[in-house]
């Protein structure tokens, strides 16, 4: 029974399509076209090469359509769903527009870009996609320079909190003399000819990418989308890259880079904003309003020269990241009754997948093509996931385990805040770029991820030793007599001993890692036993140094409040005495003041005491002081001493003088 590609529910992400590369390559052809005569072969086959040794099974996927090497640029846009899109986004009359989304997938070298981004010689889809946009709604674009106010609407409903300036002023700002138009400002004052820019050759820098010099075939001409007459269109265009897991604005980094260069970028979050709590969106960005198709293309040429690629032993220009050019159409009525409307056509061209043994990758750039291979890795899951949901299956898609999915599916699932708003989740297209003589693990690992149905054929190899025991030999040579000889039957006895002796070597050598590897982790482990017994030590030390200082913190802040305590306390008794002797002071004077009366104290009982002794020892004192004068008396020659030590001191009463101190006062 023949495989069939399962019809594409409304609930699936992805329509997918695969485009095989012309290859020059010296190797054998592995991958096959089923029925190429048919108009639209939708099956292929893959063999394992010739030289394969581990009999790896045939292989059969289905896609949405299959593309062969001849298939053009144009027929790719045409047929893929794409101009569907761009129809979807537009929006039908009185209708708001449907997300889209295009992305290309495939092996590094597959022809990736080249699909989605064009040649030196050919348009890609992206190109294609905004020739057709502007051709659709060229009349009925909105003035949008500084200071119309069409412009100051698209700021104010913009709702990703975008930085959000026109292409005249953008460009001017990087390659121009910044004179066209003021590129900060957002002054009221129109401008007369939103392109002088483009038509000014004067200022224009020599490296601006010019629309002359880019390719201009194929044509979109004979593609007619109807826009709806009764709208005003405008058209905003943003570009950014997924790189090791973080988002960065390809439009910001050339800016930064003429003014700052040793700055580094700043990456952006997916998150809800307050104007959008029901939809993610990558908050940040720097938003291009385009009045023309010319003006996007510089856009998209600037954005380009900001991401990352590098030269690997795959692809001389690999893409180290994941790049989104986002196509913005903003819709409201003519009559600017109803505010703007806003639905995306987002083109992503994600880096391709690579062995790191034929890539000759190191370093940073080995390191770059692990989060490229684990972000494809995660996004075959969820491809798979979706797939086995349209046989009635109801898993849950994981596209939260890393940025590339989740910016790929988180606003794919429809919703009821979203189907309030008439926003219904995005239309999505996959083109699978391969190599049918390139590399076949790589292709077959994407091929896997990415088919809409697979079909496995495991080849049955009867084993020798079933083969001996019934008497049919694996190969057998036959005389000219016509007997069959068992020659080949021992060959291949010889052959399966040999691989069983290289098996068992295998076996042992892994065992030994084995061991090796359990000693290393019991050591591990007690690495790490040993670690956490320190920790508990250290934590136990540090708790205690810290307990410490703090005792002593508090112990010093307490002495320092009793201190102050005790000076406050001493502060009061001086106060209070000072107070007391104010009322002496007062009282004393008030009794001079009257005259009349007067106080006497009797000394006390102790100061009576004490002036009698002392009354005792200047008694004893004098009458020693006297003989002391009479001796000396006796002994000097001089009559003038004699009279001056003979000479007696009056005597007073200390009882009147004390008493005399008591009046003065």
């Amino acid at each position: 029974m023949a495989m069939e590609p399962p019809p594409r529910p409304s609930s699936s992400l992805f329509d997918v399509y695969l485009r095989l590369r012309p290859s020059n390559a010296a190797s054998a052809r592995f991958l096959d076209v089923e029925e190429p005569e048919a108009e639209h072969p939708t099956h292929i086959t893959i063999k394992p090469p010739t030289n394969d040794t581990r009999k790896r099974a045939v292989e059969r996927f289905a896609f949405t359509r299959v593309y062969e090497e001849d298939a053009t640029q144009s027929e790719l846009f045409k047929s893929t769903g794409a101009v569907d899109l761009i129809e979807g986004v537009l929006g039908a009359p009185g209708h708001h527009g449907r997300d889209g989304l295009l992305a290309t997938l495939g092996v590094t070298g597959s022809g990736k870009s080249h699909t989605i981004l064009g040649t030196k010689s050919q348009r890609g889809l992206t190109q294609m996609a905004l020739d057709v946009l502007f051709q659709t709604t060229e009349k009925q674009l909105v003035q949008s320079f500084y200071g119309a106010p069409a412009f100051s609407s698209l700021a104010v409903a913009d709702v990703a909190e975008a930085h959000m300036y026109t292409a005249t002023a953008f460009l001017d700002s990087l390659y121009g003399d910044n004179q066209s138009e003021r590129f900060p400002s957002r002054a009221q004052t129109p401008m007369p000819d939103c392109s002088s820019f483009l038509t000014n050759g004067a200022t224009r820098s020599k490296n601006i990418p010019r629309p002359s010099t880019l390719p201009q075939s194929p044509t979109v001409t004979d593609i007619e989308i109807p826009a709806d007459p009764s709208a005003e269109y405008a058209i905003v265009i943003s570009m950014y890259e997924v790189y090791n897991d973080r988002i960065f604005d390809l439009l910001v980094g050339n800016a930064n880079k003429f003014k700052h260069p040793n700055v580094k970028r700043r990456s952006l979050l997916f998150k809800s904003t307050e104007q959008s709590p029901d939809r993610k969106v990558v908050a940040g960005l720097t938003k291009i309003i385009c009045g023309s198709f010319e003006e996007a293309l510089m856009v998209l040429e600037t954005g380009l020269m900001e991401r990352k690629v590098a030269g690997t032993g795959s692809n001389a220009v690999s893409s180290r990241s994941h790049g989104f050019f986002c196509i913005e159409v903003k819709k409201r009525d003519a009559q600017r009754t109803s505010p703007w409307s806003s639905s995306t056509l987002t083109i992503v061209d994600l880096a391709g997948s690579e062995r790191a043994r034929n890539a000759k990758t190191a370093g940073a750039t080995l390191a770059e093509a692990g989060k490229i291979n684990e972000s494809l890795m995660y996004l075959g899951q969820c491809m798979q996931m979706q797939s086995d949901n349209q046989d009635g299956s109801r898993n849950v898609v994981p596209f939260r385990q890393c940025k590339l999915t989740e910016l790929l599916f988180s606003n794919s699932f429809p919703s009821a805040s979203r189907h309030t708003h008439s926003h219904q989740p995005q239309k999505s297209t996959m083109i699978v770029t391969a190599d049918p003589k390139g590399d076949f693990n790589a292709t077959s690992q994407i091929l896997r991820y990415s088919a809409l149905a697979r079909e496995v054929t495991v080849p049955r190899i009867p084993s020798t030793t079933s083969t001996i025991f019934s008497g049919t030999p694996l190969k057998s040579s036959t005389t000219s007599s016509g007997r069959t000889t068992p020659s080949a039957v021992l060959e291949e006895l010889e052959s399966a001993n040999a691989e069983i002796a290289r098996l068992t070597a295998d076996i042992e050598i892994f065992a030994l890692r084995f061991t090796e590897e359990t000693g290393r982790r019991k050591a591990a482990e007690k690495s790490w036993s040993a670690a956490e017994d320190y920790m508990i030590e250290l934590e136990q030390e540090i708790r205690n140094d810290c307990f410490a200082e703090m005792e002593a913190a508090v112990d010093q802040e307490r002495r320092r409040w009793q201190t102050a305590l005790d000076n406050e306390q001493d502060n009061q008794q001086a106060h209070l005495d000072s107070k007391i002797d104010v009322v002496i002071k007062a009282t004393k004077a008030q009794m001079r003041d009257q005259g009349d009366i007067k106080v006497y104290e009797d000394p006390g009982p102790e100061l009576r005491d004490r002036v009698d002794e002392l009354e005792r020892e200047n008694y004893t004192l004098r009458a020693k002081l006297e003989a002391a004068e009479r001796e000396n008396q006796h002994r000097s020659a001089s009559p003038v001493k004699k009279m001056r030590v003979l000479k007696a001191k009056k005597w007073e009463d200390p009882e009147a003088t004390l008493r005399g101190g008591l009046n003065d006062d």
